[in-house]
């Protein structure tokens, strides 16, 4: 029987730890650069990075089990994340008893990278504080949304300047509480804010808001008054660094010129596209689009698609079940004149959660493997028109929406995973 005591030695322990960081791996969990191909997939406001932590949290907790040496290598791994809304300890409780381990074990506080956390009970702001003295190597810190009759905002009293990406629901607090609480986080260089809404007027700050090092920015409004009460602060913003920015609403360009000029990474919603033009985006490179419904050829008038090299869409509301309508809805998604853009490296779909397998899973029976069948025309047009990307030397990949990883997979790849499975398919027998 393998015995890990009696064989790690002779192996060293930063490879036994770089083993078992690779086998428990998830995108983005402490790194601190962003990742502008799914810059909000892994934000309090999007469960994705949860579930990704809940599958591989058992591993982690196994390693560090099997022995007193694994237990000193995987530690570093294991304790490096904590999300207080997985705790077994309630809302009020849970960051109490994780304070007081802190206090009794301190080296742990010490693995600690990301931190996920409830607002603070009203009144008990300077705990979070604490906290983050505790775990001074913190770069992440995250807030999810909570009851605002029981918390309240972290007004730190402090700067906390190891925090290099906060990630924050920000519903129940005020502009002045949102702007006091970024500025005791001067080195913040990738910033979320979701639930962005209106306000009292009392309740505004008067000052310039300050990001210096922030370059992503991911804002999420509430509602269309929540950008235009947001507006003016955002207007005057000094954020001298930002080169990359994401907003689900557009109804207006809270940003001056020069900062919508520096912009190499944009991604919208398409219903917000209408204030846009392309001469704003002298930089950008990177374009995501999230369309709510199509035709999109008519959209290309708002951005400059000559000069991307790279371009995402994604587009949610694809219906599997309708299987007459697959090819005609790719064809309107996928409409646009490509021979205009002539930088252009990757095109990348999101559609449906398993993207082509998502159409795959609803089909059963012979009348969708015919010679005439609507799957079959589907994946003949997707595979024509990666061929067609593959002459001029374009990359055409999907990425699934509920695929832990994120990783982008060749669309001709997946079609021929789909002929196979669907030839495996025919060739078993058939059930009664």
């Amino acid at each position: 029987m393998y015995n890990p005591s009696s064989s790690s030695p002779s192996v060293p322990p930063e490879i036994w730890l770089q083993i078992f960081r690779t086998a428990t791996f998830i995108p983005g969990e402490w790194s601190v650069s962003a990742t502008p191909s799914h810059p909000n997939e892994f934000t309090s406001s999007n469960g994705l990075h949860i579930r990704a932590y809940k599958a591989v949290l058992p591993l982690r907790r196994t390693i560090v089990q099997v022995s007193r040496l694994w237990w000193q290598i995987g530690s570093e791994v294991f304790y490096a994340s904590f999300h207080e809304s997985l705790s077994r300890f309630r809302h009020i409780q849970a960051l109490d008893h994780f304070e007081r381990s802190l206090l009794s074990r301190p080296a742990l506080g010490c693995f600690i990278k990301r931190l996920g956390l409830w607002w603070p009970r009203k009144g008990s702001s300077s705990q979070i504080d604490h906290i983050l003295q505790l775990c001074p190597n913190t770069r992440i810190l995250s807030f999810y949304n909570s009851n605002p009759d029981l918390s309240g905002p972290w007004e730190p009293r402090i700067l906390v300047n190891h925090i290099r990406i906060f990630d924050a629901a920000v519903y129940i607090l005020s502009q002045k509480s949102i702007v006091h609480m970024l500025s005791g986080l001067p080195n913040v260089e990738i910033l979320h804010l979701s639930g962005l809404k209106r306000e009292r007027e009392e309740s505004r700050h008067h000052g310039t808001l300050r990001l210096p090092l922030v370059h992503f920015l991911s804002l999420s409004f509430y509602d269309d008054q929540g950008i235009e009460y947001w507006t003016p602060l955002l207007s005057t913003a000094d954020i001298p660094r930002l080169t990359s920015l994401s907003m689900s609403r557009g109804a207006s360009l809270p940003f001056t010129i020069d900062v919508w000029q520096r912009i190499t990474f944009f991604t919208t919603r398409l219903r917000a596209y209408s204030t846009l033009k392309p001469e704003i985006f002298r930089s950008l490179t990177h374009l995501q689009l999230e369309l709510d419904e199509p035709p999109f050829r008519h959209q290309q008038g708002h951005f400059p698609f000559h000069q991307l090299s790279h371009l995402t869409i994604i587009y949610r509301r694809i219906n599997p079940d309708h299987a007459k309508w697959w090819k005609q809805t790719a064809e309107v998604i996928l409409a646009l004149n490509w021979s205009e853009m002539p930088l252009l490296k990757v095109v990348e779909l999101q559609w449906g959660y398993y993207g082509i397998h998502d159409f795959l899973d609803r089909i059963s029976g012979d009348w969708i493997f015919g010679k005439e069948s609507y799957f079959g025309a589907f994946l003949d047009y997707l595979e024509s028109l990666a061929h067609n990307f593959e002459q001029v030397g374009v990359q055409f990949q999907e990425v699934y929406t509920e695929d832990m990883y994120l990783v982008p997979i060749s669309i001709k790849d997946v079609i021929k995973i789909v002929r196979d499975t669907m030839a495996i398919r025919l060739a078993l027998p058939k059930t009664k």
